[in-house]
């Protein structure tokens, strides 16, 4: 019997799902970081490893069983990642029928259950990503955090330090989002932000985007803007990827990452703008998630 592993290799958790051949769940399990930028080849070896064995484990499937293998990872759209990767997937065993793809890939297929549409992906980072039905892919954004990631919330959260330190100098308007962002992390001046921004990695740091979504909801003007152009910055990485794409039928936009899927009122922006944009497109959150995605992308090429 065939079966299927679709995994999303991410830079901070690992998730992996084991199917049959006709989607049918059968197992998911958890494991830690698999991106090797971030942990090394060695440990991304490990977790793999690791998940493809526990699963089969879980599922009661043999490890001997035939399986189709799909991975979703930052970076894979890269030939010297997937070379990197698939050299790993040789080692685990996982010689053939696989498929090596980026992370976007597989959350725009789980997200949409389908093989095309815009992606819109805002977390700590942000990408946009779609493919036409004829076959063209294109992306606009995820250039990481020190060349772009608009949207992100990297990139929301370091506007809001910013906003503090502007306010601090009289640069600019007081906002609560110093009271507010002091208070979370416990400090008393605006200056001591100096001294934790340069200890604190970016997952710390995009964190703090949740406290600028919460001040965006009252009436503080800064916080309020710093979210607006973060819609905006999405909307015009996706409308990039749209006309590059020239989409001519409806299509379908997902809204995906922790800031759009936990955020009503940022996805909702994102919509509103949409609406007036693109009203062909039928925009909604995902219908499955990007572990999910890969079984399905696995299944479709069968």
């Amino acid at each position: 019997m065939m079966y299927i592993i679709g995994i999303d290799g991410g830079g901070t958790k690992t998730i992996g799902i084991l199917a049959t051949r006709t989607g049918e769940h059968l197992a998911e399990v958890q494991s830690g970081p698999a991106n090797y930028h971030v942990v090394g080849e060695a440990k991304t070896q490990t977790v793999l490893g690791g998940i493809v064995r526990e699963l089969h484990e879980k599922a009661n499937v043999p490890s001997t069983s035939s399986v189709r293998f799909c991975l979703g990872m930052a970076g894979l759209g890269r030939p010297a990642d997937r070379e990197v990767i698939g050299r790993i997937c040789d080692e685990i065993g996982i010689c053939e029928d696989r498929i090596l793809t980026h992370d976007a890939h597989i959350a725009l297929v789980g997200g949409t259950e389908k093989q095309e549409g815009v992606i819109v992906i805002s977390g700590t980072g942000a990408i946009v990503y779609g493919i036409h039905t004829d076959g063209r892919d294109a992306r606009a954004s995820g250039w990481g955090y020190l060349l772009g990631d608009e949207g992100s919330g990297y990139n929301i959260a370091i506007k809001g330090l910013q906003a503090i330190a502007r306010a601090a100098d009289g640069r600019d308007d007081q906002t609560e989002l110093t009271d507010r962002i002091l208070n979370r992390l416990e400090l008393n001046e605006p200056s001591e932000l100096i001294r934790w921004v340069h200890a604190a990695n970016r997952d710390t740091i995009a964190q703090l985007a949740e406290v600028i979504f919460d001040t965006a909801r009252t009436t503080d003007a800064v916080a309020a803007c710093i979210v607006d152009e973060a819609a905006d910055e999405l909307v015009c990485a996706a409308t990039s990827v749209i006309e590059q794409l020239e989409f001519t039928e409806p299509f379908d936009i997902v809204l995906s990452g922790g800031n759009l899927i936990h955020q009503t009122m940022f996805a909702d922006k994102l919509r509103h703008r949409f609406a007036r944009t693109q009203p062909e497109a039928s925009v909604q959150l995902p219908k499955h998630e990007p572990a999910y995605g890969a079984v399905l992308l696995a299944q479709a090429n069968l």
